[in-house]
């Protein structure tokens, strides 16, 4: 008798769980079909995008650098004041 309960019970989960997963056919007036890949675009920056955003000291060390193949950094001011401008240190 326990086999016999157990078996219904089983069988009516398992058909209330396969009802519950079948697809209900839609109105074809109200379905939409939406292609999320076709409405994004991907924009690609511009090659000199870096160089046409920075500042006229760091252009110009981008300049010397490019013709001379040597690193030249110019700071104006204490290594302090160009951190503290540069956000690196919190004082």
């Amino acid at each position: 008798m326990k086999r016999i309960c157990l078996f219904v019970n089983l069988l009516l989960i398992a058909t209330a769980a396969i009802h519950a997963q079948q697809a209900k056919p839609l109105d074809p007036n109200k379905q939409k079909i939406i292609d999320s890949l076709k409405s994004t675009t991907i924009k690609l920056l511009p090659e000199n995008h870096y160089s046409k955003n920075l500042s006229f000291f760091c252009k110009k060390e981008l300049q010397l650098e490019k013709l001379t193949k040597v690193s030249l950094k110019i700071r104006i001011g204490s290594l302090d004041d160009v951190d503290r401008l540069e956000g690196k240190k919190k004082n």
